[in-house]
């Protein structure tokens, strides 16, 4: 089965979706994508993919964590 979740990032603020790894609840490594961030742009809707026992962290990221992100770039 498989699970749509659709992120909107409607508040000012971006939003990163993180893809746990399986682990615990299955074997690990079965989407090349497993571990990555994906990074919602504030305003932006975007929908997100899970199966197989897999979870999303979803971060709204703060005004300080966006100052860091544009001062590294």
């Amino acid at each position: 089965m498989t699970t749509t979740v659709v992120v909107k990032a409607n508040h000012g603020w971006p939003v990163d979706v993180t893809t746990i790894p399986v682990g615990a609840n299955g074997p690990a490594g079965i989407h090349p994508l497993e571990g990555s961030t994906a990074r919602v742009a504030a305003g932006e809707e975007r929908s997100f993919y899970v199966h197989s026992g897999q979870d999303l962290r979803i971060h709204e990221v703060q005004p300080d964590e966006v100052a860091a992100t544009n001062a590294a770039a």
